[in-house]
């Protein structure tokens, strides 16, 4: 029996050709790494991002909303009895260390419980990477995800500010070992410019509750709040920000602003303070250690703008702000405590619920400040950052109205005309700043075991 073979038709050859080019196309579209080309930092053409808009303004509103929130709660605390101010200081800024372990720990709660809806729904497929492993191995492959992300970002940071910096995890090769995490060249940079940042910030604070005692309130208030200013100072020369005076002139009209309120008030007391110009030259130095301090934390602990996304710069800043709250937990609050139980100084700790119920109000609103203001200051800039907190002058005033019956009187309202406009005239001068479009970054997917996570893994085994 023979068996004829037919030709292929015409159909055939071309199905055949077609096949062949496609394989071949992909193959070498497989072969091209998937990376985006890096922006030039001095190139003046940028896009308009909505997302990022949307995340200035709600950071900006929340800032607003938490600044009076603690500004009345420690007001009132300290009409109620509570009399120590450094104790306050301290309990503040060495809080902040929570503020990471808060995020990563609710994160991975979230995602596995999202996991796990999956998998009870049938939604995983074979090689899924999402598959569901269990309630310990899914929550654990999220936390280690999250600071994957978060030591890609500190070696952007890190590269950015120093000149010898190199790589020790990229692309498919990250740490396997925590251990390897914290001694990784780009965390140890940020624990030394979170050190830094944590003396800055404390001299700056202290000088605050030292000019309260020598000083009119009035004063303190008007000298401290011109950080603005030498915010945007400090940024020249550090930052390179290109000098403006649209920029200076809005700076000016809102620290005048400042000026006007806090001098048009009532000033009964100032005979009371014979020790005045001393109290006005220490928060003077205040102000400038503060707008120093917004200006190093943008160059030294902010990655690239070109480089990562809006989301993940604002995750980026509450891990600054937990190594800042470790510093400060480590540098001065144990020695506080120390101080304290040897009876070297005895703080005088309030034994009443009340008094401590609004203490941690107040704590909780300075964190949810902080945390709002520096992810601000990653996506815009310490100068607009600084004057937009000056808004806070105004809704203050509301606030102490609406309570207290506070009344304004006329020349304090053109005080805060004067702030308005110039936040106002600093947002349309920063507008390129604040629309710019955002990065869509490489980071590792939070609630996934990816495939980024089991090649680190196993290429760090083949090495240990």
């Amino acid at each position: 029996m023979s068996i004829e073979l037919n030709p292929p038709s015409a159909y055939d050859s071309l199905s055949a050709s077609f096949r062949r080019s496609s394989t071949v196309e992909r193959q070498s579209l497989n072969s091209i790494p998937l990376t985006v080309p890096k922006k030039d930092p001095h190139s003046h053409e940028t896009g308009f991002s909505y997302v990022k808009i949307i995340f200035v303004i709600l950071l900006f509103l929340l800032s607003l909303v938490s600044f009076v929130v603690q500004t009345e709660t420690t007001s009132y605390v300290y009409s109620i009895g509570f009399k120590e101010p450094v104790l306050l200081l301290l309990l503040t800024h060495g809080s902040w260390w929570m503020l990471w372990p808060i995020q990563f720990i609710f994160n991975g709660s979230y995602k596995t419980v999202r996991r796990y809806i999956r998998h009870k729904k049938g939604y995983e497929e074979v090689n899924d990477p999402k598959k569901w492993k269990g309630w310990r191995r899914s929550f654990a492959s999220s936390v280690k995800a999250q600071h994957k992300n978060i030591l890609q970002i500190a070696e952007l940071t890190a590269e950015a500010n120093l000149k010898d910096f190199t790589y020790q995890f990229g692309g498919t090769h990250s740490f396997r070992r925590y251990i390897q995490f914290f001694k990784s060249r780009a965390i140890r940079y940020m624990w030394l410019s979170t050190l830094i940042l944590c003396v800055v910030l404390n001299i700056a604070g202290s000088t605050w509750y030292i000019s309260m005692g020598l000083s009119t309130p009035s004063d303190v208030t008007a000298i401290y709040n011109s950080s603005a200013f030498t915010a945007y100072v400090f940024a020249i020369p550090i930052l390179h920000e290109k000098f403006s005076w649209i920029k200076v002139s809005a700076v000016l009209t809102a620290v005048a602003g400042v000026f006007i309120v806090a001098y048009s008030g009532k000033d009964d007391e100032a005979a009371e303070y014979p020790h005045r110009l001393l109290g006005n030259i220490i928060i003077l130095i205040g102000a400038i250690l503060y707008g120093l301090y917004e200006v190093i934390y943008k160059k030294k602990c902010c990655p690239p703008s070109s480089e990562v996304s809006a989301r993940r710069q604002a995750s980026f800043s509450n891990f600054s702000m937990c190594l800042i709250g470790i510093n400060t937990f480590l540098i001065l609050c144990v020695p506080a405590f120390f101080i304290h139980v040897f009876g070297i100084y005895k703080f005088d700790i309030p034994s009443d619920g009340t008094i401590w119920f609004y203490v941690i109000i107040s704590l909780l609103a300075n964190m949810i400040f902080s945390v709002s203001f520096l992810a601000l200051m990653s996506l815009t800039s310490p100068v607009l950052s600084s004057v937009a907190s000056l808004v806070t002058i105004l809704i203050v005033g509301i606030a102490d109205y609406i309570l207290w019956g506070s009344e304004s009187n006329f020349m304090q309202m053109i005080g805060y005309a004067l702030v308005m406009g110039g936040f106002g005239l600093l947002t349309y001068a920063s507008w390129n700043e604040i629309s710019e479009e955002d990065k869509d970054d490489q980071a590792i997917e939070t609630d996934t075991e990816s495939i980024i996570s089991n090649a680190s893994n196993a290429s760090n085994s083949g090495t240990m």
